[in-house]
């Protein structure tokens, strides 16, 4: 069924496997080589989580940038700082030299961190290429960042998605509620979307 015909209260009553399903089921690193990595920014575990993922796709040669987008700021070991800042100090730690790394600490939103993501790079060299872009997130962020990515970059862009995984299995995952909260907003904010005609609609089996 498509995901704009399904009611609040059908998604309401979908279960945490179903949910899981639908968001991460299909998910996968297609093994592309890319251009670039945008790197999108959350709260810092997942941020850590994320940028441990770009620096793997820059070490073993896939990427040669990654953009670390994402201008929110969180409380990180008592002191304030960007998504942005906290991702880019990690591929730094992992071995990504500062060359490679440009910082976004405008986006605040994932329709954001494409659009700004993408002028970070023209700004860097309006001649710069970006034929192929790897979206690397976090897996159950990475179907919205996907269709947000596909409706924001340029139509000539190829996409690929790169997921962080969580370090746990995915039936410890589901145990929290915390992770479960995080479905039910990931799949309501994707019909939201479909409904109001920012990105494709797509399919969902309840």
């Amino acid at each position: 069924m498509k995901l704009s015909c399904i009611t609040k209260e059908a998604l309401q009553s979908l279960s945490a496997e179903q949910k899981w399903k639908f968001n991460c089921g299909d998910i996968q690193d297609d093994g592309v080589y890319g251009d670039v990595a945008l790197l999108l920014g959350s709260r810092p575990d997942y941020a850590i989580e994320r940028a441990l993922a770009a620096a793997e796709l820059y070490r073993t040669g896939r990427v040669k940038l990654i953009v670390s987008s994402g201008g929110v700021k969180w409380d990180y070991n008592g002191v304030q700082i960007s998504e942005a800042d906290l991702m880019a100090q990690v591929l730094q730690r992992e071995g990504v030299p500062n060359e490679a790394i440009l910082l976004d600490n405008e986006a605040r939103t994932t329709k954001e961190n494409m659009i700004c993501g993408a002028l970070q790079i023209n700004r860097k060299n309006k001649f710069y290429t970006m034929d192929k872009v790897i979206i690397v997130t976090s897996l159950v962020h990475m179907k919205r960042s996907l269709a947000l990515a596909n409706a924001f970059l340029p139509r000539k862009v190829s996409i690929s998605a790169y997921p962080a995984y969580p370090t746990e299995t995915k039936e410890e995952w589901l145990r929290s509620k915390e992770n479960q909260k995080l479905l039910d907003s990931s799949v309501r904010l994707l019909k939201e979307l479909v409904d109001h005609r920012v990105i494709e609609d797509m399919e969902i089996e309840l």
